[in-house]
């Protein structure tokens, strides 16, 4: 397995820094590797003074452990990824695994360390954008955000950016568009950046729909929440556990445990649960291999009707419509 420690920032000298790790080099926006490393495209783009954007999309051939250690804790990478196959988050020992079908959208804080374990034989495609936190309280600021909660929000001694939740069907749409056009084409750059301001305002609007929740997480929080969404990942064709057993599990108050699922997910347990849960049924529906009553029954909900009456609220169609648009 190869390991590789790099940084990231705004700008994108890093990119450098990272093909020479990798035993490649960078040749205008491009990254080359050595081809039993990946094969693929590497693009990264510097948008603004206060934005840049990563657009991978490639094929690995060995195991790569990459250690973000960043230099600078004045931004925060937002990372859309629709990676199939194996990708690992790793914290304090823990690990978890991310992409297309879960946790495909994150928001975490340049301060905090961030390990993937990529396996060979993944194909991965994300976009990850780098923005400075001034840019995002200026956006927040401006759709409304009163000041006093602005400050809150980006002290680094009371809150700690960090968010991971499942990316909107609409962010969804756009990067499968997006990703029909060849990178180093006229008009690709002009082509990344709207499809950058696309995915921040998607994102941050979404963000602005829920409660924004306010602390400083330890690790150790943030280690036991990644814990409690895998198993509950695990357990989504039954019933939701509930959460005094949830808040047991991870040694916390209810109270606590509550909050700090909602400020990582974005997302209460019980909804978290059910959005897994209809993301399940909603490529077991695209497999074929089940009814909509079968499914119902697998998948633990009340009957057909209860499923279709929640997939429709979820994904603004009903199962027979969802399949009839395969």
């Amino acid at each position: 397995m190869k390991e590789v420690v790099y940084h990231f920032s705004t700008d994108t000298k890093w990119a450098e820094e990272l093909a020479i790790s990798l035993g490649g080099f960078t040749q205008g926006n491009f990254t080359t590797v050595p081809a039993n490393v990946f094969t693929g495209t590497h693009y990264t783009l510097k948008i603004s003074e206060n934005i840049s954007a990563v657009m991978a999309d490639v094929t690995y051939h060995q195991d790569v452990l990459f250690k973000v250690r960043n230099k600078e804790n004045d931004f925060a990478l937002v990372f859309f990824n629709l990676t199939e196959g194996k990708l690992i988050h790793i914290m304090d020992d823990v690990s978890r695994s991310v992409g297309r079908w879960i946790y495909n959208l994150a928001i975490v804080d340049s301060e905090l360390d961030i390990d993937f374990l990529i396996k060979s034989g993944s194909k991965s495609y994300g976009i990850s954008i780098l923005i400075k936190k001034d840019i995002l309280r200026e956006y927040l600021s401006k759709a409304g955000i009163l000041t006093e909660i602005l400050n809150k929000v980006f002290d680094q001694k009371q809150n700690t950016v960090l968010h991971y939740t499942q990316m909107s069907s609409n962010s969804w749409h756009i990067i499968n568009e997006f990703r029909k056009n060849t990178a180093g084409s006229l008009s690709f750059d002009l082509l990344l950046s709207a499809l950058v301001y696309n995915l921040l305002a998607d994102c941050l609007d979404d963000i602005m729909k829920k409660e924004i929740t306010i602390s400083k997480v330890l690790r150790s929080d943030i280690t036991m929440i990644f814990i409690s969404q895998s198993n509950l990942v695990k357990k989504q064709e039954g019933l939701f556990p509930g959460i005094t057993a949830l808040a047991a599990e991870a040694n916390m108050s209810e109270t606590k445990y509550k909050q700090l699922y909602k400020k990582i997910t974005g997302q209460t347990p019980n909804a978290f649960f059910l959005n897994n849960k209809l993301e399940l049924a909603r490529d077991l529906l695209a497999s074929g291999q089940y009814t909509i009553g079968e499914l119902a029954e697998k998948l633990s909900f009340t009957n057909a009707s209860h499923l279709s009456g929640q997939f429709k609220a979820c994904f603004g169609m009903s199962p027979k419509e969802y399949i009839a648009s395969l």
